[in-house]
């Protein structure tokens, strides 16, 4: 994707990750993934599960009453301010860095207030792959995109009804000016 789309994306994660609002995230997250997946875009599907993380956060009511969770929201959004100014700055070397140290931020914090023994980030890994797997990407590619193993993948997809659907959720002509787009876009 663009910088400008990437940052586009990372100003919104930050504006509803700052007001606390769990079903904007989820929003973000779940429109970011689409346009990661239809651009091949690991740093956005990345940024589409960081979002998807903070709004499980911000849902679940024992993170939000913890004493340490305003330090730690403090410093999610320290990482992700970092990560915009590197945008910014059109460093996107740093950009990745300050990416997976908010990604580090969110699995520490899941790791000490979460209740279930899987991590939130590798769930949110194989359900934002099973989401680019339901848009039309292929097994590996979905798998590839959002850095999971394929085995997870299909385990997940096998209890889920993406496979028994027969229409894609955007069409070939969609698609296609999408793509027309983005060719374009990729050659100024």
């Amino acid at each position: 994707m663009e910088k400008n789309g990437l940052h586009s994306f990372l100003g919104k994660v930050i504006g509803a990750f700052r007001k606390g609002d769990a079903f904007g995230l989820r929003e973000i997250a779940n429109h970011a993934i689409e346009e990661a997946a239809f651009g091949n875009d690991s740093q956005l599907a990345e940024l589409s599960m960081i979002s998807y993380c903070l709004h499980k956060m911000h849902s679940k009511q024992h993170v939000l009453r913890d004493k340490n969770w305003p330090k730690i929201k403090k410093g999610i959004l320290a990482g992700l301010e970092k990560a915009e100014k590197s945008i910014v700055a059109g460093n996107m070397g740093r950009f990745d860095k300050d990416i997976a140290s908010v990604i580090n931020s969110v699995k520490a914090t899941d790791e000490m207030l979460g209740n279930y023994a899987q991590n939130l980030f590798e769930k949110a890994r194989v359900k934002y792959a099973s989401s680019a797997y339901s848009l039309g990407l292929g097994l590996g590619q979905a798998a590839d995109l959002t850095g999971t193993q394929k085995k997870e993948l299909l385990r997940y997809i096998g209890v889920t009804k993406i496979a028994d659907r027969d229409v894609s959720k955007i069409g070939i002509a969609k698609r296609l000016r999408k793509l027309k787009r983005a060719l374009n876009s990729g050659n100024k």
